[in-house]
Formats: C-alpha cells, sequence, structure tokens
C-alpha cells in the first residue's frame, strides 16, 4: 500500500473496513484485495468505487450473509467516493475458476436502502460475470490489503472467459448511451472510458484504469472522437469539469468503439489468442 497515493480519509476507511472484516471472519479469512480505480491510481473522490475483493475458505450461511450486510452498511457512512463495491468468493471459486463465477456475497453502497430494508436475495447459486474481469485485473494491477499474496491465489483468467466478461460490460455500455435522447446534453463518463480501456485491453493487452485507457484512446483511436474521450477524461479526474455533449456524436463514438470491440475480439477467439 506504500506505494500508492491514498488520500489520508479513504485510507482510514479501508483500514476501517479490514479490521472488521478480520475481527468477523478471523481464520476463515484467506486475503483482501483492491482492485479498480484506486488500486491502478485513478480514484475520484467525489465518484469513484472502492473496489474489494474478499476470499474466505467455506462459503457464507444465510445469517453470515445478513450479518455481513448490516457491518457493511454501517462500515460504508462517510466512505469517500461512491463508496464500496465488494464481492466475497471463497478461495475455491478463485483457484478453480468457473464461467459465470460464483459469489458468496455482494454489497454497493447503492444497495444500502435495500440491505436496511431486507430486500436482498440471500439465495445460494449467485453467479457474476463481471467477476472474470476484476479476477484479471486484480492479477495483474491490484494490491493485497490483508492476508496471502496475490500470486499465490489468483491464476491466470482464461481469456476466452473475460473476453465474454467485457462483451457483457460493453454492451450495457453501449446500451446506457444509445438510450439517451437525440436531443440531450450527455457525458456518460463511464461508458466512454470503459469502451477506451476495453480496447486498450483487446489491442494492446494493456490492463487499464479507466483513465489510463482514456490517455491510450487519445494516442490510438481517430481524432474525432477526441473531444469526446477529453471531456469525460477531464470529469474523471475532477467532478464537474467535463462539458455535456451532443448525444448523436456520443452515440456515433458508441458504434464505432463498440463495432471495433467486436471485431477484435472476434480475431482474438479466432486466433485462440
Amino acid at each position: 500500500m506504500n506505494a500508492l497515493e491514498i488520500p489520508k480519509n479513504v485510507q482510514k476507511a479501508l483500514d476501517g473496513l479490514v479490521n472488521k472484516t478480520r475481527e468477523y471472519f478471523k481464520d476463515d479469512l484467506v486475503g483482501m484485495y483492491l482492485h479498480g480505480s484506486l488500486a491502478m491510481g485513478g480514484f475520484n473522490p467525489v465518484s469513484s468505487d472502492i473496489d474489494i475483493l474478499i476470499v474466505v475458505k467455506n462459503p457464507l450461511s444465510l445469517d453470515q450473509k445478513k450479518e455481513l450486510g448490516k457491518m457493511f452498511v454501517d462500515l460504508s457512512e462517510g466512505v469517500p467516493g461512491n463508496g464500496y463495491e465488494l464481492s466475497i468468493v471463497t478461495v475455491d471459486a478463485v483457484q478453480n475458476f468457473v464461467y459465470p463465477t460464483p459469489y458468496e456475497f455482494h454489497f454497493s453502497y447503492d444497495q444500502k436502502e435495500a440491505f436496511l430494508q431486507g430486500l436482498i436475495d440471500f439465495s445460494n447459486g449467485a453467479v457474476d460475470p463481471d467477476l472474470a474481469a476484476h479476477f484479471l485485473i486484480t492479477k495483474k494491477r491490484g494490491v493485497c490489503l490483508y492476508g496471502q499474496p496475490i500470486s499465490e491465489i489468483f491464476k491466470e483468467v482464461p481469456k476466452e472467459y473475460y473476453l465474454d466478461s467485457l462483451m457483457k460490460d460493453a454492451a450495457w455500455s453501449y446500451n446506457k448511451i444509445i438510450e439517451t435522447s437525440d436531443d440531450e446534453s450527455t457525458l456518460p463518463v463511464y461508458a466512454i472510458l470503459n469502451f477506451c480501456r476495453m480496447l486498450a485491453l483487446l489491442q494492446v493487452d494493456l490492463v487499464a484504469s479507466k483513465l489510463e485507457g482514456g490517455e491510450w484512446a487519445l494516442k490510438n483511436l481517430p481524432r474525432e472522437y477526441h473531444q469526446i474521450i477529453e471531456e469525460a477524461l477531464k470529469e474523471k479526474r475532477e467532478s464537474g469539469a467535463g462539458k455535456g455533449l451532443d448525444s448523436k456524436s456520443v452515440k456515433e463514438f458508441a458504434r464505432y468503439a463498440m463495432q471495433l470491440i467486436q471485431d477484435t475480439s472476434k480475431e482474438l477467439s479466432v486466433l485462440g489468442a
């Protein structure tokens, strides 16, 4: 953690999360791992999630899931950015990878009210295709907050699976943009920079943060899309700094990026790369 420039209030929040989680799981806790923007130096203290993977030895009981929901709601109060986004998985799910990947528990601050009102479905059998990409990022760029080293826990994710995971995320981003009214001013930062980092991974095998993906895109994508990428980067760096953009232009970029992602993904699948 020393190599990262983490704001003091964020570090305090991380320390509290680690300490409470260690206290709760005791010897059943394998490790806690930071991934996403904070691990890769692209954290926005207003809008970014704090992305965490928690690895445990054994599956969770229904009572444990309910207890953890309350614990993480309490821990999330006052946390900078968009709060915690965390998944709990067993070590077996990490080391004997299947896709979509099973998980024991998921929490995000956006679900706070649902947790408090008892509306979260804790039934068994939950899977998340996004975990393939999360495991890849953790393996390449993650930070161990506590427990066994990343190199000992996380294995390589087969490319076919994280490609599929990326395609699902790309489709989500694409649909969010296309659903926007043509006469609306918009700046869908996540979707724009998500396309950029996906293309960086697919084309040059660069595991990038959204900021890094956008910077790569400015050097490698056609100039006609640079304003869109630049405004998204401004907003990602400092909330409120980016300007709204013409929705038609953003849609053109989305169509271009989605087609390039699809073409590159198909090519990699054919080559078996």
